[in-house]
């Protein structure tokens, strides 16, 4: 059985310890961004642009940022989730006394595994930590952007102004801002 998976006998989930950090996704993203920039703007292949006027090859430059854009914004979203998701498994499986394990053991004699980052995990932190309130409404709000970019942005957002407004730096600065100021435990 791999070591991600949950363990029967013990009752307790082995962690895979391969969903990415912050400082590794930002590394990521610097590199990126100045390897496209170098490549349009730079070393520029003749034959790749033959017939582009320098508006099209900054306008597909942008295009390209908006997809780094993209994916690094879910992949700091997918490694936030993975941090409140860690959380919450260890304070069930270690039992920790205070009011938040307590809460999250309530929550995963329910639901165990299977409890949802938003309507459980992050209620419950709101409930009982209301000084952290915006930052977690910050965050649900998101997660609708993340789950707009994992299931393939096919549809019109309700919320289309959030999704418009949502950027790189706006989820790096918001994750980073949650990792500061929010104790999570770390497997």
């Amino acid at each position: 059985m791999p070591e991600s998976r949950y363990n029967k006998a013990k009752g307790k989930v082995s962690f895979s310890f391969s969903h990415s950090t912050i400082d590794e996704i930002g590394k990521y993203y610097e590199d990126c961004e100045s390897g496209l920039e170098a490549f349009y703007l730079k070393l520029c292949p003749e034959d790749r642009f033959i017939g582009y006027s320098k508006s099209e090859l900054e306008k597909e430059l942008k295009e390209k940022k908006a997809i780094l854009d993209r994916t690094c914004s879910l992949e700091l979203l997918a490694a936030l989730e993975a941090r409140f998701r860690i959380d919450y498994l260890i304070r069930c499986q270690n039992k920790h006394k205070d009011l938040l394990s307590q809460k999250f053991r309530k929550i995963h004699q329910q639901k165990a595994n299977r409890a949802s980052l938003t309507d459980d995990i992050l209620t419950a932190w709101r409930s009982l930590f209301p000084e952290h309130k915006t930052r977690l409404d910050n965050f649900q709000k998101a997660i609708d952007y993340r789950n707009w970019l994992a299931h393939g942005r096919y549809w019109l957002p309700k919320r289309t102004p959030h999704i418009n407004g949502a950027d790189y730096l706006t989820i790096y600065l918001l994750t980073d801002d949650i990792l500061t100021n929010i104790i999570l435990m770390e497997a």
